[in-house]
């Protein structure tokens, strides 16, 4: 069901009464972590917002969570974590921070000098064997975070979906003959 206003209006040239709608909120992810369709949430709206900017609309990469970090927000989607600068408009040019699941060995909580942040390992160019292994070759950008309940629930949502990431890599891609078959039998 979509959400609006409707007010009646005149077309000039024709005067034909026409019908305009107005959105009343934005629109909800169509698509959750799981695949349902999630309660209306404004944050979330507001994060789906955002991912399309950032990707010009590519519904390909849907929006998982989004969370501030003291002035600036962690956006995570289907295929990239996005740290974002603060500001009312957010393009490309506000990421400070991006990290695609395909790069990024884990994230964790780390504490410095009474200071919690997140600490992204980002894995290193594969060696001889194929493999890429944590060590010291291995990029590991920090972002500060206020309280260590949230560094924590953050860094869950990332590997998390980091998770559901790999699983989607694993699964077979859906043929038309699978359709037709189905409706077959």
């Amino acid at each position: 069901m979509w959400a609006g206003r409707a007010e009646y209006e005149v077309d000039p040239p024709t005067n034909v009464l026409r019908l305009s709608v107005q959105r009343v909120r934005k629109p909800r992810c169509c698509k959750g972590p799981q695949g349902l369709l999630p309660r209306y949430s404004a944050i979330q709206a507001d994060g789906q917002e955002q991912l399309f900017r950032l990707t010009d609309n590519i519904h390909s990469e849907f929006f998982i969570a989004v969370e501030p970090i003291d002035s600036n927000c962690v956006l995570i989607s289907s295929k990239v974590v996005y740290f974002l600068k603060p500001g009312d408009y957010v393009d490309r040019e506000a990421i400070f921070l991006e990290v695609k699941y395909d790069d990024l060995y884990h994230c964790l909580v780390s504490k410095d000098h009474g200071k919690v942040y997140l600490q992204l390992t980002k894995k290193a160019e594969s060696t001889s064997s194929g493999v890429a292994i944590p060590g010291p070759s291995h990029q590991k950008p920090m972002v500060h975070v206020k309280s260590e309940n949230l560094a924590i629930k953050i860094s869950q949502e990332i590997n998390y979906a980091k998770s559901l990431y790999y699983e989607q890599q694993l699964k077979l891609p859906a043929s038309e003959n699978e359709d037709y078959l189905l409706l077959e039998s």
